[in-house]
């Protein structure tokens, strides 16, 4: 039988009372609760190591949005990966998303949050999200379904930045003009004798065919009293053509010649080829101390089916680690 975590649980129990106490209210107060998942699966092949049937993405979530009134709204999100339960996992060799350790068989909450939306920005209680500081300032080179290299891709990680969080207490202003500033903290440590130990903060700029973004953490984990990481991304649509960037800046200001400081950079080029097909190549590296130093050619060809359905081959070559093909299909419902 497939272990569950504990994590698993208490989240559900919770999203179940939410969801029959809106019985009780008013229909149309109540937005949801809305079903919803994703199901990309097929074969992944790393070398020296054998062909393998693959869930890159096994997600079911639950959310939906309370109206209390004019001046705020309650949104709820639960989603659960089964990836993990799924794969065979080879870690470092091979990752799956949705674990911050690669317990075999284990069924992971990647998120588990109440956002308050107010006139006055949002509030967010996340106890497990996915990283909104990876999806803003990454994204412009974050097109892949396996090589995605943020800090929890095991051997395929060029940045340092992951792609999951924990215990987040986030604030998120409102808009002005195009710009947004949004601040959070974490706790990692529940024994590190203080309440936080990661800060961060980003402004984003997102206005018709150009974004861009910067962003700003401070990071206190065991073995590590003081990483700051920088980071600056940016995009523009050509329409046909998208191209893409980011830089990260990893400052262990601790320790100059451990792993945790270096640079890494990447640069994407997307593009629309017809109403059916896309593909995305990018190119990444750093320059880790150790001899942990790598970088990366990735490429990607989708076929669109339609909004909720395409087929994908996608292909990454690296200079110090395994190189990888994979195949697939993937589904939104």
């Amino acid at each position: 039988m497939k272990k569950i975590t504990r994590l698993t649980f208490a989240p559900l129990a919770l999203s179940l009372t939410v969801a029959a106490s809106g019985q009780a209210l008013a229909e149309d107060h109540h937005a949801g609760p809305t079903i919803y998942g994703n199901l990309t699966a097929g074969a992944l092949n790393v070398s020296d190591r054998d062909l393998d049937a693959w869930a890159f993405k096994a997600q079911l979530g639950l959310g939906g949005l309370y109206t209390v009134n004019d001046g705020l709204r309650i949104r709820y999100d639960l989603v659960a990966d089964f990836a993990n339960a799924i794969n065979s996992v080879d870690f470092p060799k091979t990752w799956t998303r949705g674990s911050h350790r690669q317990d075999d068989e284990e069924i992971h909450v990647t998120t588990a949050r109440v956002l308050l939306l107010t006139d006055y920005g949002s509030l967010g209680f996340q106890p497990r999200v996915p990283s909104a500081f990876w999806a803003q300032l990454y994204h412009n080179v974050n097109k892949f379904e396996y090589n995605q290299m943020h800090g929890q891709t095991g051997q395929n990680a060029i940045f340092g930045q992951n792609e999951l969080a924990s215990d987040v207490i986030s604030y998120g202003t409102p808009k002005f003009g195009s710009f947004q500033f949004i601040g959070a903290v974490m706790t990692t440590n529940e024994y590190s004798n203080q309440d936080f130990d990661v800060y961060t903060g980003r402004l984003i700029y997102d206005q018709g065919p150009l974004n861009f973004g910067v962003g700003h953490t401070q990071v206190r984990r065991p073995g590590i009293n003081n990483l700051h990481r920088t980071t600056f991304g940016i995009g523009y649509d050509f329409g046909l053509v998208q191209l893409g960037g980011v830089y990260e800046h990893n400052d262990d200001r601790e320790n100059s010649s451990s792993a945790a400081n270096f640079d890494a950079w990447g640069v994407n080029v997307s593009a629309n080829l017809t109403d059916n097909w896309s593909a995305s190549l990018t190119y990444a590296e750093n320059d880790k101390n150790l001899n942990l130093d790598n970088d990366v050619v990735a490429g990607i060809v989708r076929y669109h089916f339609n909004e909720d359905v395409y087929a994908f081959v996608e292909a990454a070559t690296y200079d110090k680690t395994d190189d990888n093909w994979a195949v697939g299909i993937s589904v939104n419902f």
